[in-house]
Parts: C-alpha cells; structure tokens; sequence
C-alpha cells in the first residue's frame, strides 16, 4: 500500500469526507492537500467512460508517456469508479493506455463513488489543465455538465474554473452545421472563424462559406469581412455599392467595439454607425442566452447608476 498526493485540479472535486487527517507538521488554519491511500488492480479490470470528453490520444504521446512509465513508473494513481463488475476510468486514461502499451498487468487507482455529474467535470478538468481539447470538444463536454447539473452558463463556468462568456462562446459553436463543426475539430478552421460563421443562420450558407475559407486560406477577418458581405447583400440588394468594399472601409474603431462588446455579453455583436441614427444588434440564440444578455446589461445599468 502506497500514498500519495493528488494535485488540485483532481482534490477539488473529491469529498473532504474522504481526507485523512492533517499532514505531520502542519500549522494550524493551514490549507492543506488531501493524503489519500490508494491502491494496485489487475489493468484488465479498468475500462474507459465512454463520455470521456477526450477522443483523440496520438499514438506518439502515448508511446512517450508508455517509456516514462517504464523508466518512473505511474506518478499519480488513475481515478476510477464501480461499473458493474469493473471499474470505469474516470481520470487517468492516457495513463492507463501507456501502461497497457508498457505492458503493466496493475496500476494504482483510486476508488471513488462518484456522480454523472462530477464524472463530467473531472474529465473536462483534467484535459483542459494536461491536453488541451479541441473547441468542439470541449463544447460538448460544457454541454454535457448543463445538461447533467441542470444549471446555468455561469455555474459551469465556475465548476471549470473560467469565465462564463468563454463558456458560452464555446457552447455557441454547438449551432454551427456538423460539417464546420468537423473542421474546427480537425483544426482546418479556428474557433475565430467558427465564431464568424455563428451569424449566417443558414446551415448549408455556413458550409458553403466554410468550405469557400479552407479553400481560399481566409483569415479570420477575412471571413468576417464575406460574412458581413453576405448579410448585407441580402438587405440591401438593390445597392449598388459592393457590400465587401462597404465592410472594409469601416473605421477599425467600429471593429473595436464591436469586439468589446462580444467578449463582454459572450454573444455575437454588430455596429452601425451614421451621422444621424446608429444600431447596435445583439444575436441571442433563444430565450435563456436573450435573458442571460438582459441581465448582463441590467447589472452594467446599476454599477452604472452607483458610480
């Protein structure tokens, strides 16, 4: 029997029922990491979480982590929980397949009763501070806490421990068409052109228009730029003026407000500027992101109020 420490990342979601006492030496008031016991199975027994966030584990990482297993041996046990007559990985899966690659027939693990819920979140938790997940991924893993915890944005912001417009700007990208969904997966597309796309509400536009950027090698401001194009051209068709010029003669301090405004609500904004009358038009995709936007402004309204 062995012991050893977990980092933060994984002691956040593990009961403080489950700590032992202080450690040896501690000062009183102290905040202290948990000592937990852990313990060696047969690898034979562990099995991955099909809803684990992370599907793509490169063979070259994997044979890299399988050597430093054979030189060092597993340094921080794999989380698991009960799943029949096995034990499900929790967190832990690339250790598990390097081991296996390593030919290891035990590993330490960690047995834990542990929800849906907190499953999710510590997958999530665990790739985002390792292995970065691609956006999508990381979308999908978002969505599936809300859909578990039955909360709102900002709680799953702050189980993850980010902002909740960076939250809602990854969910966002789960209205785009699968096929541009693919793309960002694969990297042939940024989550800053994903994000463009966001406004076209036309899946097969959206394709057409991903396709059209991997094709020609568009910057994200490029692709802005066609967005707008299109939207435009479709209000004002009758002017003869090409939309495109209109769009790249705006002033850059337009675009700057514009980008202000997006990371501040977490939603898609666009400026109109005139002498005489001015637009400012936020996208809210359904009623909760109208209501979450509303409230945003209403709470800018009273700070505004109280200075």
């Amino acid at each position: 029997m062995v012991k050893r420490r977990l980092g933060r990342g994984l002691d956040f979601f593990l009961s403080s029922t489950e700590r032992e006492g202080p450690r040896e030496g501690a000062k009183e008031g102290e905040s202290l990491e948990p000592v937990l016991e852990i313990s060696e199975v047969d690898i034979t027994t562990l099995h991955p979480n099909p809803t684990q966030p992370r599907r793509d584990f490169p063979e070259k990482e994997i044979r890299e982590l399988s050597d430093s297993i054979l030189s060092a041996g597993i340094l921080q046990p794999i989380l698991v929980r009960r799943d029949g007559e096995g034990l499900q990985i929790v967190a832990g899966e690339r250790r598990w397949r390097a081991a296996k690659l390593a030919g290891l027939e035990r590993v330490p693990v960690i047995l834990r009763d542990i929800s849906n819920e907190q499953v999710a979140v510590i997958g999530l938790v665990e790739n985002l501070h390792r292995e970065d997940l691609n956006p999508i991924e990381k979308a999908k893993a978002f969505h599936r806490i809300q859909t578990l915890s039955g909360v709102k944005q900002e709680e799953v912001a702050r189980q993850v421990g980010l902002n909740r417009s960076t939250v809602a700007n990854f969910l966002r990208l789960l209205d785009l068409a699968s096929e541009v969904q693919a793309h960002v997966s694969r990297g042939t597309l940024s989550m800053g052109h994903a994000r463009a796309l966001l406004s076209i509400p036309s899946l097969d536009e959206q394709r057409l228009l991903a396709e059209d950027a991997i094709k020609r090698g568009l910057s994200v401001r490029q692709v802005e730029q066609l967005v707008q194009s299109v939207k435009t051209s479709k209000v004002e068709a009758e002017k003869p003026e090409p939309a495109l010029r209109a769009v790249k003669d705006r002033p850059s301090w337009l675009k700057e407000i514009e980008d202000n405004l997006e990371e501040a609500l977490g939603t898609m904004v666009a400026v109109k500027y005139g002498k005489k009358r001015s637009h400012i038009t936020i996208e809210c995709l359904g009623r909760d992101e109208f209501e979450r936007v509303y409230e945003l402004l209403r709470a800018a309204e009273g700070s505004s109020e109280a200075n």
